[in-house]
């Protein structure tokens, strides 16, 4: 084999070996490494507001107060949401109570009727189900007290990195600036100012999102009758910022409200089509679309970077990769040896 091939395929065999080990960094570090990246990405989107604290005579730690302050009211309001919704269905439990055993009767007849299940197979089924549930019940409550014990310590540890990295931002820059050779470093301050102008992007392409699914949210359940379309619409799009449960909790109210109303399942089912539906479009279209655009990365790459954030960090590597992924593309448009990778991620 010659020289060059061999080279060669040393600098094949090292870049997938870099690929591999970064992979199992970013799955076996998600606990630490999901929670940091929302910090930065905060960070970088509130260091405009920081510094604009700054330069009206705010001391630093002010500056820095403020615009967390800022974050925490607006997730505080999305909490306050959460408990008029849970107060508004705890109001109509009466209601509820009394449709439960006709819906039951009206589920089963259903079943029977256009399904070909029978009672007694349901109720077979039904027990089976219990029976599974109680012998994993352990489990279940394990996983759910791990997911909420997380949750709190996000909760918690998020808005202590978004400070410090505030704090020290000048010296994480510094140590950025030290392992790039002093003919790079101008190229380097330039990625660095249009990424945090990037992520700005980022986030009115976000809020444009928002915008979109909650008046498609609206324009569904406005087609199937459901009361105070617009409300319920706004709210379950809001609510999709919380991975997971954000969308379900949120739907809760208006598929609640409209079986209370109608006294039928179509309209409730109805409701769990329009947000199935709309959240499809979100996540394979409308998001890649909008805010790959905001973001300048073309649609595929897009499509690719979410799908792959997934892959390894579920919604929030939906969220993450993204405005990452052009972070990438901006600082690889500034260094000639990297361009092929900005010319490919680009539009």
């Amino acid at each position: 084999m010659s020289a060059a091939n061999s080279d060669k395929t040393n600098s094949y065999f090292k870049f997938e070996s870099s690929i591999v080990f970064t992979g199992l960094i970013l799955y076996f570090g998600k606990p630490f490494l999901i929670p940091l990246a929302y910090s930065f990405m905060t960070a970088i989107v509130l260091y405009p507001m920081c510094r604009f604290f700054e330069t009206k005579g705010f001391g630093k730690t002010i500056s820095i107060a403020i615009p967390i302050l800022i974050v925490c009211l607006l997730f505080g309001g999305l909490i306050t949401v959460l408990t008029y919704e849970t107060t508004l269905i705890s109001s109509k439990w009466a209601l509820l109570h009394q449709k439960i055993n006709p819906l039951m009767q009206q589920i089963q007849n259903l079943l029977e009727t256009e399904f070909g299940w029978s009672t007694e197979e349901q109720m077979i089924w039904v027990s089976d189900t219990l029976h599974s549930l109680n012998a994993n019940a352990g489990q279940i409550i394990q996983d759910t007290s791990k997911a909420t014990f997380e949750a709190l310590l996000n909760l918690f540890i998020i808005p202590v990195y978004i400070a410090l990295i505030l704090v020290y931002r000048k010296k994480l820059v510094n140590f950025l600036s030290q392992l790039f050779p002093d003919d790079k470093r101008d190229q380097l301050f330039a990625a660095l100012n249009d990424t945090i102008s990037m992520f700005s992007k980022f986030i009115r392409g976000m809020v444009m999102v928002y915008l979109t699914v909650g008046i498609l949210n609206t324009l569904g359940l406005w087609l199937i009758g459901v009361e105070n379309p617009l409300m319920f619409g706004m709210l379950t799009a809001i609510m999709t910022i919380i991975p997971y449960f954000g969308i379900v909790i949120s739907a809760v109210l208006p598929i609640t409200l409209s079986w209370i109303n109608t006294g039928s399942l179509w309209q409730p089912l109805g409701v769990v089509g329009v947000f199935s539906v709309v959240q499809y479009l979100e996540a394979n279209l409308i998001f890649p679309y909008i805010v790959g655009r905001f973001v300048n990365l073309n649609t595929l790459a897009a499509i690719i970077v979410i799908f792959i954030g997934a892959l390894f960090w579920g919604v929030s590597g939906m969220i993450l990769f993204l405005p990452f992924a052009a972070a990438f593309r901006l600082f690889a448009s500034h260094f000639p040896e990297m361009k092929h990778w900005s010319d490919l991620l680009g539009k």
